[in-house]
């Protein structure tokens, strides 16, 4: 940390970032357990492909909710940094003087539950940096907002 910095936002994904995998396991049980109640007396080959149908998006889930729990993005008073990864941790950060702007985008889904993504625009670069499953990015916004420094000759 530089020397006066302070955090001011520490946040984890938006729980919209499991949906995925969490539906897809619901299914695929429901569709394995359907199977069981119709089809009670079936070969034992049967059981395990059903098995590992329903293994598969259950690692699925499992996987992406420890990503999920590793993951985090940090605004700072100099800032934004953000940290993923489960076995080889990885660290991005961006000066929030060298911000152009920051922009939210949100589907009418995405902002009754309160997540969407932030998308920052570095002085210089053509590419904009996404932060994807944001919770609440408007507010987000308006915190890293407050903090940008003016473009020479504003």
């Amino acid at each position: 940390m530089v020397v006066g910095e302070e955090i001011l936002v520490d946040i984890k994904p938006h729980w919209m970032y499991l949906i995925g995998p969490l539906v897809t396991s619901v299914v695929v049980i429901g569709v394995a357990v359907g199977f069981e109640i119709a089809f009670p007396h079936t070969p034992v080959g049967w059981h395990r492909v059903e098995a590992i149908t329903a293994f598969v998006p259950c690692a699925w889930l499992v996987i992406r909710f420890i990503r999920w729990r590793m993951a985090g993005l940090v605004v700072t008073s100099f800032r934004i940094v953000e940290r993923h990864g489960v076995f080889w941790s990885s660290t991005s950060e961006i000066w929030l003087s060298s911000i152009e702007a920051v922009d939210t985008v949100q589907s009418v889904f995405r902002r009754m539950v309160g997540t969407g993504e932030l998308e920052v625009t570095i002085y210089g670069e053509d590419d904009l940096q996404v932060f994807g499953d944001v919770r609440k990015p408007a507010i987000l916004q308006r915190i890293i907002a407050r903090r940008l420094t003016p473009p020479p000759g504003y």
